[in-house]
């Protein structure tokens, strides 16, 4: 069987898409977007108003990525790894605890000043526990992205693979992830995993 891209999810410039689809509009700031397409499309998460701005925009981008392939739960939790990245690592919270600094700080803040955490929330709600990687480049490297990828699933554990770009500074956001299967049968949604069709997504 050969690995394909079995779903994408975007957040961005006010947009949601899902494998290409347009499913939400609204010219509003991102905190009010993120709002709102939690409350259209019933993004749940007990700590979700806790979360930084980094973590629910990958986390909301994730579970609805996630609801529309349904098949990732037939995944053992090490069966399945997470491969994001960013140009600002975390400097959208970095900013904000700074602030907090000059009167108290913030130990909710300062508790997301690492890019990661967007990828341990995405795990602990869907019990994941697969490898996962969290890089800081200037742009998406789909190259990148096809190695490392393909090294997970040599070592056969891996046998999914969420991966992607979520950035967030001030106004200015992009978050798209992709999943990659080893599917038994092909669906409509589903594309080669190869660096073009990485490059796309990305576009």
């Amino acid at each position: 069987m050969e690995k394909r891209i079995t779903g994408y999810c975007q957040l961005k410039n006010g947009k949601l898409f899902l494998n290409g689809k347009s499913l939400f509009e609204a010219d509003i700031p991102v905190d009010e977007f993120l709002q709102k397409i939690v409350a259209e499309f019933e993004v749940k998460h007990p700590r979700f108003g806790k979360m930084d701005r980094l973590s629910k925009l990958g986390y909301t981008c994730a579970e609805i990525l996630l609801k529309s392939l349904g098949n990732f739960k037939q995944y053992q939790p090490y069966e399945v790894s997470l491969v994001f990245a960013n140009a600002s690592s975390s400097l959208d919270t970095d900013f904000r605890f700074q602030k907090t600094l000059e009167s108290i700080a913030s130990p909710a803040l300062f508790v997301y000043t690492l890019p990661n955490l967007v990828l341990a929330e995405i795990c602990i709600k869907n019990g994941f526990k697969g490898e996962n990687l969290f890089l800081v480049s200037d742009v998406p490297e789909a190259n990148l992205f096809f190695e490392i990828i393909n090294q997970m699933f040599a070592q056969n554990t891996t046998k999914a693979c969420l991966a992607g770009w979520v950035e967030i500074l001030g106004e200015n956001y992009n978050c798209t992830l992709f999943a990659v299967e080893m599917p038994k049968d092909n669906s409509e949604n589903q594309i080669e995993f190869n660096i073009t069709n990485i490059n796309k997504l990305f576009e």
